[in-house]
């Protein structure tokens, strides 16, 4: 028996041509996913995977209705540019399983949700577009999850291939570390929805309570499934900072470092955490490091500008206590901010 995946795709309500500024009201798209079990899937991994390809369809079919919306044209966006941006935006929400039997075959199919407001979208889509820093990083960020898409696609074929379960435990392993990695993935993308829409982190402009917590218990749950994301610890390092929280933002930005040293973003927000917990020449340092280290793109040049203003600041009040000893700028090797 081999594994194969079929998509199921429906749209409600949604027609393609002759869109108008009159269609801009709320419309809902659904999706499908089925995954036709092998003899080494489990019906949790079948589920996970219908549920990968549900969403991933839901949103090329987002994509593709925006296209043919008056608004989003007057953008002049491509597709492949609104397929990344509408990752960043919309909300695919699981509704169902089901199982379902073909011979001896087992399948799983998972039905997914989004209502897409396509006026509201074309808005967000021209603020999205305009954020450097949250347009590069979903550009990152979809590019890592293709990759371990296909990881995961490799791995079916594997399996699929496979006559006996002898040889399958190391393969099922792989996979289970590809999906966790996606669906990590995921969660932090979902996280930074509410930042895309503010242009980030920005400081002394803290997130509302509400999308603060609800960004902080996404953020936990993607490093519980994988720790080694470093978007996530970065991400909840400035959500503990928002809290006051610096030794909790001073550890997660630390611990992006482990995984990614001369990480340009993760020395900037440890440096504003050392800075706040009274440690001025360490904070200095790492602010120092970040401008070492940082490519000056245009997605960085905000923050480039914030860091610099910082350092001037705490420059003059050290020129108002002489005997203070200035730290020497550190010398480090640029590195792409990646």
């Amino acid at each position: 028996m081999r594994s194969d995946t079929i998509l199921v795709l429906t749209l409600v309500g949604i027609g393609f041509a002759g869109a108008s500024p009159a269609w801009a009201e709320i419309r809902t798209i659904t999706a499908s996913g089925e995954y036709r079990m092998g003899d080494n899937d489990t019906r949790t991994d079948a589920k996970r995977l219908a549920l990968l390809d549900a969403k991933r369809s839901a949103l090329e079919q987002v994509g593709t209705y925006l296209e043919g919306v008056s608004e989003v044209k007057n953008l002049q966006v491509t597709k492949d540019e609104i397929r990344t941006y509408t990752a960043g935006i919309v909300e695919v929400t699981e509704q169902a399983t089901k199982d379902v039997m073909e011979g001896a075959t087992h399948i799983v199919r998972v039905d997914v949700t989004c209502k897409i407001d396509s006026g509201g979208l074309a808005k967000q889509i021209d603020d999205l577009r305009k954020n450097e820093h949250a347009k590069e990083e979903l550009l990152q960020a979809r590019a890592e999850a293709d990759q371990l898409r296909q990881q995961v696609e490799a791995k079916n074929q594997e399996l699929a291939a496979l006559k006996s379960k002898a040889g399958a435990e190391p393969l099922l392993q792989e996979r289970q570390q590809a999906l966790a990695k996606l669906d990590a993935q995921d969660l932090v993308i979902r996280a930074a929805r509410p930042l895309n829409a503010r242009g980030g982190f920005v400081e002394g402009e803290p997130l509302p309570a509400q999308d603060r917590a609800s960004m902080k218990a996404m953020l936990l749950q993607a490093i519980a499934l994988d720790p080694t994301n470093v978007r996530a610890h970065v991400a909840l390092g400035h959500v503990l900072q928002e809290e006051g929280d610096h030794e909790g933002a001073i550890r997660e930005f630390r611990r992006a470092l482990q995984i990614k040293p001369d990480l340009p973003r993760a020395h900037a927000g440890l440096g504003r955490a050392l800075v706040s917990s009274g440690r001025r020449d360490e904070g200095e340092r790492e602010l120092r490091l970040y401008l070492a280290t940082v490519k000056p793109t245009p997605a960085n040049q905000r923050n480039i500008e914030r860091v610099q203003h910082r350092l001037r600041e705490l420059e003059k009040q050290d020129d108002r206590r002489p005997n203070q000893k200035r730290q020497p700028p550190p010398r480090r090797p640029r590195r792409d901010d990646r």
